[in-house]
């Protein structure tokens, strides 16, 4: 499992776990895969921990992303064909939670 450590403004981090199983990912697409989820910080300044886990089997591809907010954690999984497209998928279904999450929050208060 490979850590690595993005930078948030006002000197906070949000620390990135990516995992592949039963494969190598090559260095491609784990740096697509770390831009793709630095969209979080966008969203939610208070995004601390982000654990990417790639699987191949079969010719599916499938993502998991687990992301941890102070009170919340995020789930979302994605099976395709394309490895990319998968990412894409999981990284789009965790921030349409982690919108709808904000919006509550702001309609609440």
């Amino acid at each position: 499992m490979l850590v690595l450590h993005c930078k948030k403004r006002k000197g906070e981090m949000m620390v990135i776990e990516f995992a592949a199983r039963h494969f190598h990912a090559p260095d491609t697409v784990r740096e697509y895969a770390e831009k793709k989820v630095g969209k979080f910080k966008k969203c939610n300044e208070r995004a601390t921990h982000c654990k990417i886990i790639l699987q191949h089997e079969h010719n599916d591809h499938t993502v998991e992303i687990n992301l941890s907010v102070p009170g919340n954690n995020f789930f979302a999984k994605a099976v395709t064909s394309n490895m990319t497209q998968s990412i894409d998928l999981a990284v789009e279904k965790t921030m349409h939670q982690l919108k709808k999450h904000m919006d509550v929050l702001h309609n609440h208060r």
